[in-house]
């Protein structure tokens, strides 16, 4: 049996497909977390003792790694599980398989994603290029630490970001290999959707604080290409004789608890940052 997915576009995000922060994991466990993060991440900058630029750099791969993980569970990563997995509906032009879709989705994310980072690390130098390594990393290292705390539920902090959804009507317009390499190209950047990790505010202000535009460019490949992971599981799950609705289920409910780590892991990077400057 086939199931079909369809509903008008969401104008906005809704939390209510993903179970609250508290039900996921209970104050106690994302203490736990945090704690833990933040002796690593202090035991590792003490003992390292790396410069201040050093420090910079390693923490901002870090952030460009965790944000390929965690940014992932969002409505609009599923909606690009959905046109990549779901099997083409009658009628649709062209022949293209789940994989090749996965293919044209992450050129697309690649090829934008690329050149965002780049111009975001040509730019930094030019605008942040006056900074010290000491003050910019003492700069990252409090945003970490508040922003960390903010994934945790426990401080709030600004979101910035295009609050909007992916564009599904072109789901019913385009061939599905063209509509995987559309969402890519537009998820790329990182900021026309839905921003769904802070970690990413971490990343792109790394990026600029570093001014690097080859590192900028390889942190948002390892990104894009990290964010096709939600169709690539959504693939493997099918091929084992899962759906796509209970794939979607279950990664409503693994959000939350990524959502947890990554306020941990961010805590840990804020603190390893604090602890290189001694």
């Amino acid at each position: 049996m086939v199931t079909m997915i369809d509903h008008a576009p969401l104008e906005h995000d809704e939390p209510r497909l993903r179970p609250e922060l508290a039900t996921s994991m209970g104050l106690p466990g994302r203490m736990a977390l945090g704690l833990g993060a933040v002796t690593v991440g202090a035991t590792v900058g003490l003992a390292a003792a790396p410069s201040a630029s050093s420090a910079l750099t390693g923490a901002v791969i870090a952030s460009g790694v965790l944000t390929a993980l965690a940014a992932n569970w969002s409505t609009c990563g599923m909606s690009v599980a959905g046109v990549v997995v779901a099997p083409k509906q009658p009628g649709r032009k062209g022949s293209s398989t789940p994989l090749r879709r996965l293919g044209w989705h992450a050129l697309g994310s690649v090829a934008t994603g690329s050149v965002t980072g780049a111009a975001i690390g040509a730019l930094g130098g030019l605008a942040l290029g006056w900074l010290s390594a000491p003050v910019a990393l003492g700069i990252w290292a409090v945003l970490a630490l508040a922003y960390g705390l903010h994934e945790q539920g426990v401080l709030p902090m600004p979101t910035p970001m295009r609050r909007r959804q992916l564009p599904r009507h072109l789901r019913r317009r385009m061939e599905p290999w063209k509509v995987s390499l559309v969402f890519g190209a537009i998820i790329g950047p990182g900021f026309l959707i839905f921003i769904r990790s802070s970690a990413y505010y971490l990343l792109a202000l790394g990026v600029a604080a570093v001014g690097s535009p080859a590192l900028g460019a390889a942190l948002f490949v390892t990104v894009s290409l990290g964010r096709c992971m939600p169709s690539a599981l959504a693939i493997l799950h099918v091929r084992r004789g899962g759906t796509i609705p209970g794939f979607l289920t279950t990664m409503c409910l693994v959000d939350r608890r990524v959502q947890a780590i990554t306020g941990a892991a961010l805590l840990g990077l804020g603190v390893f940052g604090c602890a290189a400057l001694i």
